[in-house]
């Protein structure tokens, strides 16, 4: 292993995190233990002394993240500028975790954890493989969007209503249609609504059923991940009525 090899440009989808490999395996358990792990300790976290410290750490380390990615993609060359889903949701948690305010969680709550969790479930690694910084980082940086807004539902008992909920899913249209714009100026391909990625081209036969059917999932999950946030407590709110 060497410092050239570590942070270039080499690419080998034989070795990389692509769908149904063994590496897919372990992107989706870090998802899963992202999600498990903060249920379980965030309780704990938020009565420590340093939570703020711990908190901005976090934050820091999300900055550093954000950067070394855009630094590594102009290197290759690549055009990069933080417009991804991802990338909105870094930003988001930043100021989730600086601000604790109510009303960036209700947007870093839907692009954080399900933006983080559908990465790691349909990974897009570029080829780069575990020789690579980027193999890591892309671990680190989704699992850390699925923990900073789980962290503050389950610490800090944030909820989003379904009418924010819809909200968000208005401004992620609204934020989408931009987006594809600048796609063709750039001729880049964020928030993968350009064309279809590779990842999944085998599963769409043309673009148009492919974004019918990115809108409808979008909405689906934002649903799902809605419901199963307030399930418990419409159980609890029932049984005390």
């Amino acid at each position: 292993m060497t410092f050239q090899k570590f942070f270039g440009h080499d690419i080998d989808y034989s070795k990389a995190a692509t769908m149904f490999t063994y590496h897919h395996i372990i992107l989706i358990c870090f998802a899963l233990l992202s999600i498990f792990a903060t249920l379980h300790f965030a309780a704990k976290i938020r009565l420590k002394s340093n939570e703020k410290r711990i908190k901005h750490f976090v934050a820091i380390l999300l900055i550093f993240l954000e950067i070394a990615y855009h630094i590594h993609n102009w290197t290759y060359p690549r055009i990069s500028v933080p417009l991804h889903v991802c990338s909105f949701a870094v930003i988001m948690n930043i100021i989730l975790l600086y601000t604790d305010s109510k009303k960036i969680f209700n947007y870093a709550f839907f692009f954080g954890v399900l933006g983080g969790f559908m990465a790691l479930f349909i990974p897009n690694s570029l080829g780069y493989t575990y020789y690579n910084f980027r193999y890591y980082h892309f671990i680190i940086l989704h699992s850390l969007l699925i923990i900073v807004p789980m962290y503050y539902y389950k610490a800090y008992h944030y909820r989003v209503s379904y009418r924010t909920m819809l909200k968000t899913f208005r401004f992620s249209v609204l934020s989408g249609i931009v987006v594809y714009i600048i796609n063709g100026f750039l001729n880049t391909n964020y928030w993968f609504i350009s064309y279809i990625p590779s990842n999944v081209s085998g599963f769409f036969t043309n673009w148009n059923i492919y974004i019918v059917t990115f809108i409808f999932t979008v909405f689906f999950t934002m649903n799902l991940l809605w419901f199963i946030s307030n399930v418990k407590d419409f159980t609890n709110k029932k049984n005390n009525n």
